[in-house]
C-alpha cells in the first residue's frame, strides 16, 4: 500500500498514533509500514528521521516504489496501532541544515551566477557542488553576507502545490525532477525549488550559515556548510582551537597564521641543520667502522632510521670501504647493502636469496640494495647470510 505522508504539510507533528499496515523487513532490517505518517524518509541528499514506534526505536525511514514507507527499528511492535515520536532535535537540525542549503545555493546562484549541482546533508557534514572551477574566501563572503541578508528578515517561507502543467509558473532555480504532484518551496524574493524534504517556516529559525571549506572535484568545487546550532557549535570549537593556540604562541589570534608561517620556516630550517650535523655524526661513525674493518664492514643496531642506516652505508663506502652490509630492527626493519664503484661483487645475483631470507621486499641498483625485511629477524638473517658470503 501506498503510505500517507503527512510531514509534506505538517512538519510540526512530533508525536501521534498511527495504524500497522505492515511488518517486514527493508533491507534485511525489521521494519514497520504505518498507515500515516510524520517521519521523513531518507531522500534528495537528507536522511531520514529517527525517533520511537512504541516501545522499538526507528533507526532510519527509507522509502520504496509504490510510495511504501518503510520504518526501520530494532525490534517489531506487537500491537495494532502504536505511539509514535519523532527525535525532534534531530528533525530540527535536519530542518535547519535542509533550508540553509536552498538560501546558500539561491545565494551562489544569485551572487556569483553558479549553479548547484547536487548536494548532501550528512550527519555531521553538509556539501553541495556548484558549477565553479574556484573559489576565494571574499566571493564566500559576499554569498554569506547575502545570506544572512534572507536570513535575518526572517522570511516565511511557503508552499505550493502544483503538477506538470502548472511548474511552468514557478521561476525554479532547478528543474522539478518529479512527476505528478509537485511540491514547491518558495522563500520570497529569494529561491523556489521543487522539494519534498522538510523546512522551517520562517528563515530566521535556520540562525547562520557558514562555509567551512571546499575542494576541486570533476572541475567544480564542493563547498562544505554548517547551518543553526551545528554551525554554533562548529565555530565554538574553531575559536577556542585558535585563541587557544595564540595565546600558547604569545600571539594575537589575527597574527596566528604569520607566527605558524614563521615557526614552519624555522622548523624547516633546524630540520636541515639537524640533517646536516646528523650526517655529519655518521659520517664520523662510517670512517671509524672503515678503519676497524678495512675489507669490508658489518654492521647491526636494534633501533635505527632507515634513512640513517642507507646514509651509514653511502658514507662508508665514500670512506674507502670495498663493500658495506647493515641493517636495523626498528622502528621499522631495514637493511642495506652496497660496493665500491668498480668493484665486481654482483649484488643483482644477491637479491633473490636476500629477498627469501629476509621475507621482505626491496631492490636497488648494482651498486647499493635496500630492502625492507618481514621483522627483526628476518634482517638479522639476511645480514648474517651477507656476512657469511661477503666477508
Amino acid at each position: 500500500m501506498s503510505s500517507v505522508r503527512r510531514y509534506y504539510d505538517d512538519g510540526d507533528t512530533r508525536a501521534f498514533t498511527a495504524r500497522v499496515v505492515t511488518l517486514g523487513e527493508h533491507a534485511g532490517r525489521p521494519a514497520v509500514e504505518l498507515e500515516e505518517s510524520w517521519f521523513y524518509p531518507e531522500s534528495g541528499g537528507q536522511l531520514g528521521d529517527h525517533g520511537r514506534l512504541g516501545a522499538a526505536r526507528v533507526l532510519d525511514v527509507q522509502a520504496e516504489g509504490a510510495g511504501r514507507i518503510w520504518h526501520l527499528v530494532d525490534s517489531l511492535p506487537q500491537d495494532a496501532q502504536v505511539e509514535c515520536e519523532i527525535d525532534w532535535a534531530r528533525r530540527f537540525d535536519h530542518v535547519q541544515q535542509h533550508t540553509g542549503q536552498h538560501i546558500l545555493s539561491a545565494a551562489l546562484e544569485n551572487i556569483l551566477d553558479v549553479p548547484t549541482l547536487s548536494s548532501s546533508l550528512g550527519e555531521d557534514r553538509c556539501v553541495i557542488e556548484v558549477g565553479l572551477d574556484s573559489v576565494d574566501w571574499r566571493q564566500i563572503q559576499r554569498v554569506e553576507a547575502a545570506v544572512h541578508e534572507v536570513l535575518w528578515e526572517n522570511r516565511e517561507l511557503r508552499l505550493h502545490w502544483t503538477d506538470a502543467e502548472g511548474i511552468g509558473q514557478f521561476p525554479l532555480r532547478r528543474p522539478a525532477k518529479v512527476s505528478g504532484r509537485i511540491r514547491v518551496v518558495e522563500v520570497p524574493d529569494w529561491d523556489f525549488s521543487a522539494c519534498g524534504g522538510t523546512h522551517a517556516h520562517r528563515t530566521g529559525e535556520v540562525g547562520v550559515v557558514k562555509v567551512i571549506g571546499w575542494e576541486k572535484v570533476r572541475g567544480n568545487v564542493r563547498l562544505a556548510f554548517q547551518c543553526g546550532g551545528r554551525a554554533v557549535a562548529d565555530h565554538a570549537w574553531r575559536t577556542e582551537t585558535m585563541l587557544e593556540a595564540a595565546k600558547r604562541r604569545s600571539s594575537s589570534d589575527r597574527d596566528l597564521i604569520a607566527h605558524l608561517e614563521r615557526a614552519v620556516e624555522e622548523r624547516e630550517e633546524l630540520r636541515k641543520r639537524v640533517v646536516e650535523l646528523n650526517t655529519r655524526l655518521i659520517a664520523e661513525e662510517a670512517r671509524a667502522a672503515n678503519l676497524a674493518s678495512p675489507t669490508g664492514v658489518t654492521a647491526w643496531w636494534p633501533e635505527r632510521s632507515r634513512e640513517d642506516v642507507r646514509t651509514f652505508a653511502t658514507q662508508c663506502l665514500l670512506a674507502g670501504a670495498p663493500w658495506v652490509a647493515c641493517a636495523a630492527a626498528s622502528p621499522a626493519p631495514a637493511l642495506v647493502v652496497g660496493r665500491a664503484k668498480g668493484s665486481t661483487l654482483d649484488l643483482k645475483a644477491m637479491l633473490p636469496q636476500l629477498l627469501v631470507t629476509s621475507g621482505g621486499k626491496g631492490g636497488g641498483s648494482p651498486d647499493l640494495l635496500m630492502l625492507a625485511p618481514a621483522d627483526a629477524p628476518g634482517a638479522q638473517a639476511a645480514l648474517a647470510w651477507l656476512r657469511d658470503r661477503l666477508g
